[in-house]
């Protein structure tokens, strides 16, 4: 059975994508052979030039650099084309932009991506069956924000632009200082509150041009329960192991969280005023788990979207057991 067998009552989910640049994959694609066929499925030449001539002579980093634009080309293909349920999983998609660069799409669903160093996401929400009607999916195809938009962002897990030490010092005024800064008393707690802020801004759609710290979040922590100590929040790629390339796995969540955007609300925020709601739910875990020696942190993610209720389903991907199966075809 194929993954698009699996998506068919999709309004009451969220659906969480996931993929990973693994050994595997790399391995997979350091065979010349494979890499061409993997890099023709994007069926586009200006791409595909781009791709690879991101170096000739390749050091390491920048192998895995270019082995990961290839990887999310793909990747955001292959999830979104499972979706729509077309023929084609590696069909282009065409993204429209708004004027802040936002991308978007003609579908009934609202849609957001994030990466971390070797993961990338894609965030996919329909609306609730209630509120479907053809006047709001003439007005989504029509480009006019008919679904309550989401948000997501990963943390990373190598950062070697921030300090681990001094990152309040560097990011102080993004954060509000009377709300938001007496919480944040560690690392990881700092790359939470990253990824809260993100996911928002995403969200909203807004990019930079908003202020970051005319909004702010109180978390209940209690005691530390959310933290990559805590084994509840361990993750462990296992699940129902319906098929070598794909599978669901589960994700414990973290939900107590409170978003404040009182400032935004009160200065008529373009963005804020753009939403058909202000109600949002936000919702953290752990999608990697770092190494102990802290080479690599834990990966975190956020995601933030407007509807209740919702659960979420994440699907891992897994590109070196999808690309050998479908070239061997």
């Amino acid at each position: 059975m194929t993954l698009q067998d699996h998506l068919n009552d999709k309004s009451n989910i969220i659906l969480l994508f996931t993929t990973r640049l693994t050994n595997e994959l790399i391995e997979f694609w350091n065979d010349d052979y494979n890499f061409e066929c993997s890099l023709r499925l994007l069926n586009d030449l200006s791409l595909q030039q781009k791709i690879s001539s991101i170096t000739k002579n390749p050091n390491h980093q920048q192998q895995r650099f270019k082995y990961k634009q290839l990887l999310s080309n793909l990747f955001i293909r292959y999830a979104i084309n499972s979706i729509i349920q077309s023929n084609d999983l590696f069909k282009k998609i065409e993204f429209d932009y708004n004027e802040f660069g936002k991308p978007i799409l003609p579908y009934n669903f609202q849609f957001n991506i994030s990466s971390s160093n070797d993961i990338i996401a894609l965030i996919v929400e329909f609306p609730s069956s209630s509120s479907l009607s053809s006047s709001s999916l003439s007005s989504s195809l029509s480009g006019d924000r008919a679904y309550d938009p989401i948000g997501i962002d990963l943390s990373h897990s190598i950062q070697n632009s921030i300090s681990n030490t001094e990152y309040l010092e560097q990011f102080k005024p993004i954060f509000d200082d009377v709300y938001e800064l007496p919480q944040i008393d560690n690392y990881f707690k700092f790359n939470h509150f990253w990824t809260l802020k993100e996911s928002f801004t995403k969200l909203i759609g807004s990019g930079l041009n908003i202020e970051l710290s005319d909004f702010y979040f109180i978390v209940d922590y209690n005691d530390n329960e959310f933290s990559s100590d805590n084994e509840k929040f361990q993750t462990s790629i296992v699940g129902n192991n319906i098929g070598d390339s794909w599978m669901y796995y589960s994700l414990n969540w973290f939900d107590k969280i409170l978003i404040n955007i009182d400032k935004l609300e009160l200065a008529k925020n373009q963005f804020i005023t753009a939403l058909n709601k202000k109600e949002f739910y936000c919702r953290s875990s752990i999608l990697d788990n770092g190494n102990v020696d802290e080479s690599k942190l834990p990966v975190i993610i956020t995601i933030i979207n407007q509807n209740k209720n919702k659960s979420i389903q994440p699907i891992e991907l897994r590109f070196e057991k999808l690309l050998s199966e479908h070239l061997n075809q």
